[in-house]
C-alpha cells in the first residue's frame, strides 16, 4: 500500500509505503509477498535473498545486537532488503507480525501451501551460505515453544515507558530476544536465523516498536557519538535511519497521529 502525504515546509508530496500487518494482508498482497520472496530465492548475485540472509549471521556477520545500533543496524538491514524485494514486485511491503495480539504464528508463515496449493516459501527457505560457512543445516526450521521461554502474546508497555534511548532499546531487545528462542531452530541461532522468511516479520514488528516509540512524549535518540555511524555493509549512517518517512515508509496504524517533517521520497528511495 502506497499514500502521498505533505512532508517538509514546502508540502511538497512523498510517496510512502505502509507497512502493513501480516494478519491485514489481502489475498493478493500476501500473493505479492510470496511472489517477492520466491523471485529473491532465485537470484543468486548481491540482489537476492540469501545474500540479504548473509548479512545478518553467516557468513558476513554484519549483524548488531545488545548495543546502541542494534535498532539503527536492523532497521537500515530491512530498507536495503525490502528495496531488494521491489526490484522484482515493484509493490511489495515488509509486513509485521504482532507478536503482541495472538499466541500463534500466523498461518501466512505456517501454512504448508498457499492459496493454488503451491509449497509456502514463507514457511521455510533453504540455507545457502555466501561464501565458506560452518557446517549447518541446507534449510530453516523451527521447534516453537521447545525453550523455557515466555510465548506471546508480549506486553510492551515496560519498553514503551522508557524514557531513554538506552532504556527502551535494551528493554526491546530482551523481547526481541525472547521471540527468537520462542520460536527456535534457525530463528533461535542468530548464524541462520535471517533465512527463515518469519525474521522479516519479526523484525518489522520490531522497527515498528520503535517507530511508535519515537514519536511518544518520551523522545530520544542513539548517542550523538553514534550518529555519523556508517552501518555496515552499505554505510548508511545512524542519523539516516531515525526518520522512517525519509526512507519512504510508514506503518499502518501509526501513521494518521503522526505529522510528515522530511524531504520528499519515491518508491521508497531518498532523493
Amino acid at each position: 500500500m502506497t499514500v502521498t502525504a505533505p512532508t517538509g515546509p514546502s508540502g511538497q508530496p512523498a510517496t510512502l509505503t505502509m507497512r502493513p500487518s501480516v494478519t491485514k494482508l489481502t489475498a493478493e498482497e500476501l500473493a505479492t509477498l510470496r511472489s517477492a520472496i520466491a523471485k529473491a530465492l532465485e537470484i543468486s548475485d548481491e540482489r537476492g535473498y540469501e545474500y540479504f540472509a548473509n548479512w545478518h549471521g553467516v557468513t558476513l556477520g554484519y549483524c548488531r545486537h545488545h548495543e546502541d545500533l542494534f535498532l539503527p543496524w536492523h532497521r537500515a538491514y530491512l530498507y536495503y532488503f525490502e528495496l531488494a524485494l521491489r526490484e522484482v514486485e515493484p509493490t511489495v511491503a515488509l509486513p509485521w507480525w504482532d507478536w503482541t495480539a495472538s499466541p500463534d504464528i500466523p498461518a501466512a508463515y505456517t501454512d504448508a501451501q498457499d492459496a493454488n496449493g503451491r509449497e509456502n516459501v514463507l514457511a521455510k527457505a533453504p540455507i545457502q551460505p555466501w561464501g565458506p560457512a560452518e557446517e549447518g543445516p541446507n534449510e530453516t526450521f523451527r521447534k516453537v515453544g521447545a525453550a523455557p521461554v515466555q510465548g506471546p502474546p508480549y506486553d510492551l508497555s515496560y519498553a514503551l515507558a522508557a524514557t531513554s534511548y538506552k532504556d527502551f532499546e535494551q528493554r526491546l531487545w530482551e523481547v526481541h530476544d525472547t521471540v527468537h528462542v520462542w520460536v527456535g531452530g534457525t530463528m533461535g541461532d542468530p548464524a541462520w536465523a535471517a533465512y527463515d522468511p518469519l525474521f522479516w516479520a519479526h523484525h518489522t514488528m520490531v522497527d515498528r516498536v520503535w517507530r511508535i516509540w519515537q514519536h511518544s512524549s518520551h523522545v530520544d535518540s542513539p548517542p550523538a557519538s553514534r550518529l555519523d555511524t556508517p552501518l555496515e555493509p552499505r554505510g548508511m549512517r545512524v542519523r539516516d535511519t531515525l526518520e522512517v518517512r525519509a526512507l519512504g515508509y510508514d506503518y499502518a496504524g501509526t501513521a494518521s497521529t503522526v505529522a510528515g517533517t522530511v524531504p520528499a521520497v519515491k518508491n521508497g528511495r531518498s532523493g
